[in-house]
């Protein structure tokens, strides 16, 4: 404490010029106009309630633990309209754990650190308080008979809590001097950005969260492999519909239309299951004047193998081939030899790998340092035990000292401006086509 505080007052004697023999605080002309009092004020204050590495690391661990529980609420809300205990479970043992491991910290608070935290601490206990009483109303609402529009209800109502709750701790971690992320850092975990991506007439929501382990460094230069993990559960959910808005047509020869369609994940390839009503149609005549006729009408299923790879120049691709086909008749000639299999093929590709370029939109999904540096090198779907359909793409990247250290700056800015404006879903938006 001796030493700061003669380190502060010989800068301070370094501000006001060399004509000051006394050294004196109360002597000192500041040409910027700031009293010295306030000065060391602000510094007595910053040396009261600054972290420790012991909590500097309990911090870290609290905000991943909050990141966690939003990753289950997320994961409760694609669930849809039907709920279930077994859903909600997960979520409040994520939940306790955020609210057990930062009442913890508030405990090991030292009484310079309570003093000078005691309004951030009381928001962050309101904080807690709205988030035990949301969490307990939505406990409620799924042991209700009658859930279904309640449940949404308080899923908006929490996920606003925990929103509440997460600025409150980022708050006291920044009061207290905890950066996040610095340019001595090995590892990243980047902000997870939700892209809506339009397929068809039909547009459906797609989160993207990466992370960056440093794997190699030399000099001034550093290189990261980068993880993405982008979230498919929305089309999981709704491909039937929009499998059904690519194949849909009324005119002549073959028409197809799928009757349920299901994603099963598997690592790295995933299987989709269609089941398809088929019709053959012949048309005579010229100019409109003449006839349509159904020739044939079946019902058949198939399994299609997709695979995620890269092709030319490292662009994402998504490989599709029949595993199984159970069709008779024209339907199964038309499915195995002719044209209709590879048409089949070609919608269920395009509908799926739009939604997957989302993650590899580095420019919509990454902080600006990162947009233009980062090449693919793998790609694969992902069994999340239960979670949904996810795709995860690795790639690489080389980045200066500087442009690291801009990277650390542009995540911690990133953090700073969730506190005064976080979109409802918990991450930035981006539009896709």
């Amino acid at each position: 404490m001796i030493l700061l505080l003669s380190a502060t007052l010989a800068t301070a004697q370094h501000h006001g010029g060399h004509s000051m023999g006394t050294g004196v605080p109360g002597g000192i002309s500041r040409p910027d106009g700031v009293d010295e009092k306030d000065t060391l004020k602000d510094f007595h204050h910053a040396l009261a309630v600054q972290a420790t590495t012991q909590q500097i690391a309990e911090f870290q661990e609290i905000m991943k633990s909050t990141t966690a529980a939003q990753d289950k609420l997320r994961v409760f809300e694609k669930a849809g309209d039907k709920p279930a205990r077994e859903g909600a479970t997960p979520l409040d043992q994520r939940l306790e754990d955020a609210r057990t491991r930062t009442r913890k910290f508030q405990e090991g608070f030292s009484e310079p650190q309570k003093s000078g935290l005691k309004e951030l601490s009381k928001r962050l206990e309101k904080a807690d308080a709205d988030l035990d009483l949301e969490s307990k109303r939505f406990d409620q609402s799924i042991k209700s008979e009658t859930a279904g529009a309640e449940v949404s209800m308080h899923v908006a109502s929490l996920d606003k809590a925990l929103t509440d709750f997460s600025n409150a701790q980022l708050a006291v971690g920044r009061e207290m001097g905890i950066t996040l992320a610095t340019g001595q850092d090995v590892a990243f975990t980047l902000p997870k950005v939700r892209t809506q991506v339009s397929i068809g007439r039909r547009s459906i929501a797609v989160d993207v969260s990466s992370a960056l382990s440093q794997t190699a460094s030399q000099g001034d230069q550093r290189t990261f492999q980068l993880e993405t993990t982008v979230d498919l559960s929305e089309l999981q959910q709704s491909i039937t519909e929009i499998l059904n808005a690519q194949l849909y047509s009324t005119g002549c020869g073959e028409r197809l239309s799928v009757n349920r369609a299901t994603i099963v994940p598997a690592t790295p390839a995933s299987t989709l299951t269609l089941q398809l009503h088929y019709e053959r149609w012949s048309c005579r005549g010229l100019s409109g004047q003449g006839s349509m006729n159904e020739v044939a009408e079946s019902n058949g299923t198939v399994e299609i193998k997709l695979t995620p790879a890269l092709g030319e120049a490292n662009a994402l691709r998504l490989n599709s081939e029949f595993k199984r086909m159970d069709a008779t008749g024209i339907m199964a000639d038309d499915l195995r030899s002719g044209d209709l299999g590879d048409f089949l093929r070609d919608k269920v590709s395009s509908a799926v790998l739009a939604a997957v370029l989302a993650g590899a939109n580095f420019k919509a999904t990454m902080p600006g340092v990162l947009e233009n540096g980062v090449t693919l090198q793998a790609a694969r779907f992902q069994d999340p035990s239960g979670s949904g359909l996810k795709a995860v793409l690795e790639g690489q990247v080389h980045l200066s000292n500087d442009q690291v250290n801009l990277l650390a700056s542009q995540l911690n800015q990133t953090l700073s401006a969730q506190e005064t404006a976080t979109p409802a879903s918990g991450a930035p938006t981006q539009q896709t086509k």
